[in-house]
């Protein structure tokens, strides 16, 4: 649930009225598949939940949350093949200056095990530890123009 710790790691020094974030809903599909010298062990859904009390709207609008919620999604989570991509956000007014608002949206993960002797995993014989999913984000592309003659 690394998406969810990130996320609440960003939202919560600018927003630390009661906040709490919790997990619900979450489900495995397992896989099996080897990749390299890792394995592919399941990919993990799961609702995340963020709850502030208090939040003071007049001095801290909505809009700029959503703005910074939205912008921090769209550098740190490719949503593109989520069933449910959008967030959902719940506001509740308590007075003319503060409400509780509760943000879900689901999160999906990739689970990779690889070998190593000090590994807590047991599987197939051998010792297995967590390992990160490895990113490949392209920083420049080129182009060509091709132009065909009849």
């Amino acid at each position: 649930m690394k998406k969810l710790a990130l996320l609440r790691a960003f939202l919560e020094p600018k927003y630390p009225h009661k906040f709490d974030a919790w997990v619900e809903d979450m489900t495995l599909k397992v896989s099996g598949s080897y990749e390299g010298n890792r394995i592919l062990l399941h990919t993990m859904t799961y609702l995340a939940v963020f709850s502030m009390e208090g939040y003071p709207y007049l001095k801290s609008p909505i809009s700029l949350f959503n703005a910074r919620l939205l912008t921090w999604l769209a550098d740190h989570d490719d949503r593109s093949e989520l069933d449910d991509k959008d967030p959902d956000i719940t506001f509740d007014l308590l007075d003319n200056e503060t409400a509780n608002v509760e943000l879900t949206l689901h999160f999906e993960e990739k689970v990779y095990i690889k070998q190593s002797d000090t590994g807590l995993i047991e599987y197939g014989g051998k010792t297995w530890t967590l390992d990160e999913p490895e990113y490949d984000i392209a920083e420049t592309i080129d182009s060509i123009d091709v132009t065909l003659n009849g």
